[in-house]
């Protein structure tokens, strides 16, 4: 069955100290682009019922596991025309003042977001831009080539960067980079929690009041 809702829906996400925030407005199913997945350029499908945009994907990539920090990664891949973003202007410490901006000027920074915004982005590989909060770290985006090629007018949010009400509205569909994948992570997404011996703990008092 399909992964994403066929209605049309809202996403919300931010990074953690909100000086980001996105809005992901998805069309009904009938309006979202019908991959061509025999495209040498196929970003593939997500299920076999659910062949259009937007693309959640379990991404066990080496390099977007370590720049996430995390075991795993997972994308939103969907058109920049989806996506906006709210931004929160550097001018001092206690300013609220903020600015709206497109995906496309959040994906590929122009210098006046660089100098005026949170917002940071870096190249992990050639043409490969990935942006995250300068303020608290959170990674947020991901594009691969130059505009207009490739990937075109799509590109990969962060499905931890989603608030939790938006990320419990979606389930991935497939997973990419299984090669890169280390053994036990894709046993744990293979089979389970239940394929493990895992100990359930509750956090310390200490963890709790650092959350």
């Amino acid at each position: 069955m399909p992964t994403l809702p066929s209605d049309p829906f809202v996403l919300h996400g931010s990074c953690f100290c909100q000086a980001i925030t996105y809005t992901l407005s998805l069309p009904a199913l009938a309006s979202r682009p019908l991959l061509d997945f025999k495209s040498k350029n196929s970003i593939g499908l997500q299920t076999e019922t659910d062949s259009h945009l937007p693309i959640m994907t379990i991404d066990h990539c080496n390099t977007c596991r370590r720049i996430a920090g995390s075991i795993l990664q997972c994308w939103l891949i969907l058109p920049f025309s989806w996506a906006s973003f709210s931004l929160l202007l550097r001018s001092d410490a206690s300013s609220t003042e903020r600015i709206e901006a497109s995906a496309k000027d959040c994906v590929i920074l122009s210098q006046s977001l660089l100098e005026k915004t949170h917002i940071r982005y870096f190249q992990s590989s050639e043409d490969r831009h990935r942006t995250f909060c300068g303020r608290c770290g959170t990674h947020l985006t991901f594009f691969a080539g130059k505009e207009g090629e490739k990937w075109g007018g799509h590109f990969d949010v962060t499905v931890g960067s989603l608030e939790k009400e938006s990320v419990e509205m979606v389930v991935a569909g497939r997973q990419g980079w299984v090669v890169d994948g280390i053994e036990w992570v894709k046993k744990l997404v293979r089979v389970g929690i239940r394929g493990f011996d895992f100990v359930e703990e509750e956090p310390l008092e200490v963890e709790k009041e650092k959350s």
